[in-house]
Formats: structure tokens, C-alpha cells, sequence
């Protein structure tokens, strides 16, 4: 009953915020616009992440029937209910307790983080999903049998290619095969280094692919972070981990006793999840960049299990309050979500709307002058934007640059793809025809003749200024 139970939950929570993001979300996020162009092209890596981020985006390409919102927003919940998943295997292996596995995962809803803070990340909802198995098959190979180390090594290299943050986790699993006894007996388990080529081959791959590309992700990340005193770091802290504050309080309350874990695959965990999170802390408390949630979202995913593995005496009290409380409480955060959606608060209802008719309406253009369908756009960031929602899915001309790392480009494009198709050329908002370059793209494709452009008007949304930006179009043969 229990698992099917389970099921339920897991199926329902998917189902209903996917409904609820597709019908009220109003446009996708930029990630998505970078996701999709990695997915085409199919490299093992990115300006930003490793290969998997792309290769996510893979059945939204192959499907193009399917609107990439729904395969979007369906993806990120699905992904993030695997992760529950696994939340609740791990709490159950490490508490013995179904009833603290089920604390643990409704506690997870108490949280905004995985139910919408994670909607505009295209790697984040990976290492939701991830995290927790890497989690679970790991204190499974060191306390139960060495056969768990490849489904290690598989979930802990796509986490790997997923982010590059994953490193920390791994790092610290690495070291305790070295220093703890227990642990290190690995070295003479064939299926230990069945896993470390399992890791290999999947890692292997972007490294060559940094090397080649001059370790652009790493110069993205480090033109991000400046060292600064951070005074938000507190604040971060609780925003993400507090619901397991709340956990620990609604422990307490039934008469549970928590201590630090006698048993040592539990406190081997335990110190793999808090040293990177300790040193992650102490770095962003004198270094700003990004938004330190972004680097403490899947810490949170893994803390409830952690701490209801801490429970060394049982409640007393039943927790059948407490869990029906958590699960009114998950209602509570959905509706409130819709209730945003709908009242437009700082206009998260309508964000970025106006660039679906924009998008239509310059594909209209194209589709009425030169009968064929829009295959390529270029220039500023609107035409980035074309990608993802003119209908028939253009893709960019912008070549990929070791010196400019731009985050959108195409590896496979060549003049003949521009001439024989046409391409949609965009400049940058606040400007007109008599000042625009498209972006330099006229320099990069010096051949390209323009044959009609127009001074275009756009509206980010109801609410917003209108900007002109110049568009030209390049006519097919």
C-alpha cells in the first residue's frame, strides 16, 4: 500500500504542476533558449555546462509535434519526481522508518525551491533529479555490496555532465575510498573499477571538448564571481534549508531523539554532503556571483533524508498530524504559485509575453514575401529568441568563436545552408535601420546581401516601453 501510495503522490505532483506552469507561465525561460540550441548541436559540451543539458533537449527535437513548453515544464516536474523518489528511498534506508521517509519527502514541498524557484534552470532540475540516487547507490556500495558501485558511477557522471558543482560531491567520495578504512577496501572490488570506467567514459568526453574549446564553460564561470563580502549569505541559507528547520522542530515535537549517526556509511555520508556544502558557504560569505541558491539546490534536496537518518530514538507521538500538515501545506504552495501566476505579481504572469507575436508576426513577414519557411536567424539577442518560438524553429548563424564564447550558436553552419535558405537578421532594441549592424553578422558573412529590412517595433509585455529594432531579411535562393 505504501508504494502505491507513493506512486500516487509522485504522479499527482508531476501531473499538477505541469498543468499549472503550462496554462499560466507565460513564456519559457533564456534557458531553455540555450538548452535547445545545445540539444541541436549535439556537441559534449557547452559554453556553460557539460553535454547532458543539450542531450535533455533531445526528444523536445526529435517530437517536433510536441510544444517545447509542455516538454519543458513536464521534463523539470518528472525530473524533479525521480528525485523525490529517491529522497524517499534514501530517508527509508538511512531511518529504517517508512513514516520519516514520507516526512522527509513532504518536507521537500514545503520548499519553493524544486517547485518553482527551479523552473528557469536548464541543469539545476538534473541534479534535483540526481542527487538523491547518486546519494542512495553510494551509501548502498559502502554498506551493502560492491555491485551498487556502477549504478553509482552512471547516476554520479550524468550529475557530473549535468554540472560541473557535482565535482564537490565526487571529490569528497574520492577522498573517503583513500581515508577511511571501510570505505577503501573498494580497491580490491572488480566492481569498483567497473564504475571508475563507467565515470571515465562519460566524463572523458567533455574534457577533450573543454580542451578544444578553451575551457570556455570554466571562463564563464569565473567571469561571474567577483570577491566581495556577502552579506546575504545568512538569508540564502534560510531560504533554501528552511524547511528542514521545520522538519527538525516537527521531530522534536513527536519526541524523536537526534544524534549525530553511530553507524559509519551513515556518517561517511554525512561528512561527503557537509564538507563541500561548509567550504561552498565559506566561499560565497567573500565572493558574490549568480544567485548562491542556484549552488545550494540540490544540498536541499538531499538534507531531509539526512536528517531523519539522524534520528536515533523514534517519536513517541504519531505523526499523522505532522504529515497531513506538510501535505496541506504542499496545497498551500501550489495555489499560492497560481495566485501569483494569475495576479501578475511583479509581473510574473506576463514576462516576456510580447515576444510570441513578435516572433509570429516577423515569421509572417518572411512566410508572405518569400513562400518557404524560416530555417536561419541571426544577429542581437531577439533572434535568439526566434528559435524558440517562430513555428518553424530557425536556427542561429552564429559561428562558434573560442575569443566571443557566445552561448548561442550553430557548430554545423555554412554559407551555401545561408544562401540557398535566407536568413532573418535582428538588431539591437533601441535602435533603427540607419544605425544597426545586426549584430556584426553582415562582417562575419560578408557575402550576405540584404534584400528588404524595416524599422520594427517590440513590447516585452503589456507594461513595458516599446523599443525599435532594426530587422532585415536575406533572400533565399
Amino acid at each position: 500500500m505504501s508504494y502505491r501510495l507513493l506512486a500516487l503522490w509522485l504522479v499527482c505532483y508531476a501531473a499538477a504542476w505541469t498543468l499549472l506552469t503550462v496554462y499560466l507561465d507565460p513564456t519559457l525561460p533564456y534557458d531553455a533558449v540555450e538548452a535547445l540550441n545545445w540539444g541541436l548541436n549535439g556537441e559534449w559540451g557547452s559554453p556553460k555546462n557539460p553535454w547532458l543539458v543539450g542531450a535533455a533537449m533531445h526528444p523536445a527535437i526529435w517530437l517536433s509535434w510536441l510544444p517545447l513548453n509542455v516538454y519543458w515544464y513536464g521534463g523539470h516536474f518528472i525530473a524533479i519526481a525521480i528525485g523525490m523518489l529517491g529522497v524517499w528511498l534514501l530517508a527509508r534506508r538511512l531511518s529504517g522508518s517508512t513514516s520519516l521517509a514520507w516526512m522527509a519527502l513532504l518536507t521537500l514541498n514545503l520548499s519553493g525551491i524544486i517547485n518553482f524557484d527551479i523552473i528557469p534552470y536548464n541543469d539545476n532540475y538534473l541534479l534535483v533529479m540526481l542527487w538523491p540516487w547518486m546519494a542512495l547507490f553510494f551509501h548502498l556500495a559502502i554498506s551493502r555490496s560492491a555491485n551498487w558501485w556502477p549504478a553509482f558511477a552512471l547516476v554520479a557522471g550524468l550529475a557530473m555532465m549535468a554540472k560541473y558543482s557535482t565535482f564537490a560531491f565526487i571529490y569528497f567520495v574520492a577522498l573517503s575510498t583513500l581515508f577511511v578504512p571501510q570505505v577503501r577496501r573498494c580497491y580490491r572490488q572488480p566492481q569498483f573499477y567497473l564504475a571508475v570506467a563507467i565515470w571515465l567514459a562519460l566524463v572523458l568526453p567533455n574534457v577533450f571538448w573543454l580542451w578544444s574549446h578553451d575551457f570556455a564553460a570554466f571562463k564563464w564561470v569565473d567571469s561571474q564571481i567577483k570577491m566581495q563580502l556577502n552579506l546575504d549569505m545568512l538569508q540564502s541559507l534560510l531560504l533554501v534549508f528552511y524547511p528542514s528547520l521545520v522538519l527538525w522542530a516537527i521531530l522534536r515535537r513527536s519526541g524523536a531523539v537526534l544524534a549525530w549517526p553511530s553507524a559509519l556509511p551513515m556518517r561517511v555520508l554525512l561528512w561527503i554532503y557537509l564538507l563541500p556544502l561548509g567550504i561552498i558557504t565559506f566561499w560565497f560569505s567573500f565572493n558574490v556571483g549568480g544567485r548562491l541558491t542556484e549552488w545550494l539546490q540540490p544540498f536541499f534536496m538531499l538534507a531531509p533524508a539526512l536528517l531523519v537518518g539522524c534520528v536515533r530514538q523514534p517519536p513517541v507521538r504519531s505523526l499523522r498530524a505532522a504529515t497531513l500538515g506538510l501535505m496541506c501545506a504542499a496545497l498551500v504552495v501550489y495555489l499560492g504559485y497560481a495566485a501569483v501566476m494569475l495576479g501578475n505579481v511583479r509581473n510574473a504572469g506576463q514576462k516576456m509575453v510580447g515576444i510570441k507575436a513578435f516572433s509570429a508576426g516577423v515569421e509572417r513577414q518572411w512566410q508572405e514575401r518569400y513562400g518557404v519557411d524560416l530555417r536561419y536567424v541571426g544577429g542581437e539577442y531577439l533572434s535568439q529568441w526566434m528559435t524558440v518560438y517562430a513555428g518553424s524553429r530557425p536556427q542561429t548563424i552564429t559561428r562558434w568563436s573560442n575569443h566571443t564564447r557566445p552561448n548561442i550558436y550553430n557548430v554545423n553552419i555554412s554559407y551555401p545552408q545561408i544562401a540557398q535558405h535566407g536568413v532573418a537578421l535582428f538588431g539591437r532594441l533601441g535602435e533603427d535601420c540607419a544605425h544597426s549592424d545586426f549584430g556584426g553578422e553582415l562582417a562575419h558573412w560578408p557575402k550576405m546581401r540584404l534584400d528588404w529590412q524595416q524599422t520594427l517595433t517590440f513590447r516585452a509585455d503589456p507594461h513595458a516601453d516599446e523599443q525599435t529594432l532594426c530587422v532585415g531579411f536575406v533572400r533565399p535562393q
